[in-house]
Formats: structure tokens, sequence, C-alpha cells
């Protein structure tokens, strides 16, 4: 049943045919790749402890493993996941709802990819 549901609201739905949502969907989704593609080739090479966190009061917040730092694309493809799932569901209702929600994710992945920026920028 939930199956059928999630079926009907994907490849049923007239929202995977509207151009904003469809160009959301795909610049969050490269925007997601970006970071994770970036995160790799910097890190990769990590043996020893990386700078996870930094605040401007404090300095070094966390350290840890070189792959905890994919913890933050992992937040950013729930994000974009959780998002879709919502504008597609709420596109007949309320078509403008639907577009901030796509617009969201699209937002947060950008900030996250300055936070990649950032995290990469601390630990060269």
């Amino acid at each position: 049943m939930i199956f059928f549901k999630l079926h009907e609201l994907i490849w049923v739905n007239p929202a995977k045919r509207d151009k904003v949502i469809l160009i959301n969907l795909s610049l969050a989704l490269l925007i997601n790749l970006a970071l994770i593609a970036a995160l790799i080739f910097n890190f990769w090479w990590a043996k020893e402890f990386i700078i996870l966190r930094f605040n401007i009061y404090f300095g070094i917040s966390s350290l840890g493993a070189w792959y905890k730092v994919f913890l933050m694309p992992l937040i950013g493809l729930i994000i974009i996941v959780v998002n879709f799932l919502l504008s597609f569901y709420f596109y007949l209702k309320e078509k403008l709802l639907s577009y901030y929600l796509a617009a969201a994710a699209l937002v947060c992945n950008l900030i996250l990819l300055v936070a990649g920026a950032l995290l990469i920028y601390i630990n060269l």
C-alpha cells in the first residue's frame, strides 16, 4: 500500500513535469555531487584526525576521522529527498508551497557547499 502511494506520488504526479521543480531538483543534486567530489578529493589522503567543526569563539570544536565529513552530503541528500517528496505531495493543492520546498532544498545544499568549502579551507 505504501509503495503504491509512493509510486503514484512520484511517477503519476504532474509535478515531475514542472520546470521549476525539475531545475531545483537537478541543481540541488549537482551541488550535492560537487560537495561529495570536493570532500573526497581533499580528504581521501588524510590519515590523522581532521577538523570537523570550527567556530569563531573557541576555535576548533571537533576533530574526527576524514570519513565523518560525509555526514554533510548525507544530510543534504536527506533534505533533497524529503523536500521533493513533500513538494510532489503538495503540488496539486498548493503549487507555491511546492516551489518553496524545492527552492529550500537548493538553498540548504548551497549552504552545505559553502560549509564544505570552508571546512576544506580550514584543514589545508
